[in-house]
């Protein structure tokens, strides 16, 4: 009987050759599970039933699914591919400084794209996307991910990504409540409305922005004024998957150099295997919208775990907006 492993991730966000390439050398079947926002991915590896046994979690969720003893320990000595990531994010990282329970996939910005053949100026901060939502109201659309979409309330307000006090939550909640009557919807899949031309502008990802671009879409990208996030997205493996070692095995797959840099030039997000970025042609290593430069990357902040009433704020304005 052949082997099988689940993979839980997001949609389009795996090369379907890396999963030929995996199943035809190892004699495996890989099952793809998606989810379309953290919330249900944390929900999912909540859930009862068999587990999946490799995930996708962004930072955040690592933190929060390894404090629940969600997520397996890593057998460093299975992952010998471990060598090829940089040191940054092999050890030290906020989340995980050790590695113990993920390893980085890859890394990006949160900003917002818009279509230039339908927004004819030259939006730059978080105060213009507000606006536009307002005059392009209902092709307009955010992620479905309250981290991402809160944050970006407070900044435009010149606070922290990370503020969760009431009087701060306020200010963000009444901001959000105004854009949502403009919303086309709270969208994590986003791409496909960007292309269609039913949305013009949306509240996403720097790597999304980079394959719209590459397909050639009149996409341009915004890492906004008053700043914005960095994140980093890793795989990991569940505390009860059904094949540890066969996931270890993706796992260490995923991290050959030659493997790492054909997922980058399919997501278009930034890696964390240094001998990836060295296959890469110039124009990928050396796009700012991928790899920022230090004046944008000083204006980042990374999504750091909250204190749980500070949290359970943050929950109940999510509520508040999504309802």
């Amino acid at each position: 009987m052949t082997q099988q492993l689940t993979l839980l991730t997001w949609p389009d966000y795996i090369d379907p050759v890396t999963l030929e390439q995996f199943e035809s050398e190892f004699g495996v079947q890989v099952n793809l599970e998606i989810v379309p926002s953290v919330v249900e991915l944390i929900e999912r590896m909540k859930s009862d039933g068999p587990a999946p046994d490799v995930l996708c979690p962004p930072d955040y969720a690592v933190r929060e699914l390894g404090a629940q003893d969600l997520l397996a320990a890593l057998d460093h000595a299975q992952l010998p591919n471990l060598e090829h990531l940089e040191k940054r994010f092999q050890l030290g990282r906020p989340h995980d400084a050790k590695s113990h329970v993920s390893i980085i996939k890859d890394w990006g910005t949160t900003g917002f794209m818009y279509r230039t053949d339908s927004i004819d100026e030259e939006p730059r901060s978080w105060a213009d996307f507000w606006r536009i939502a307002a005059k392009f109201s209902g092709r307009v659309t955010v992620l479905d991910s309250p981290g991402e979409v809160i944050g970006a309330a407070l900044k435009m307000r010149g606070h922290s990504y990370n503020a969760s006090s009431m009087d701060l939550l306020a200010g963000a909640r009444d901001d959000l409540l105004g854009l949502k009557p403009h919303l086309l919807a709270f969208e994590t899949n986003y791409k496909p409305l960007l292309i269609s031309g039913e949305a013009c502008m949306a509240l996403g990802w720097n790597g999304d922005a980079a394959a719209l671009s590459a397909q050639g879409l009149p996409i341009t990208y915004v890492v906004p004024s008053e700043g914005s996030q960095i994140w980093e997205d890793d795989w990991a493996i569940a505390a009860n998957a059904a094949n540890p070692e066969l996931a270890h095995t993706f796992l260490n797959f995923v991290m050959r150099p030659e493997v790492a840099a054909q997922e980058a030039r399919y997501t278009r997000y930034a890696t964390g295997n240094r001998s990836a970025l060295a296959l890469l042609d110039d124009e990928m290593q050396n796009d700012p919208s991928t790899y920022p430069p230090e004046a944008v990357l000083q204006k980042l902040e990374a999504g750091m775990p909250l204190d749980a009433a500070g949290q359970k704020r943050r929950d109940e304005l999510w509520k508040a907006v999504r309802a």
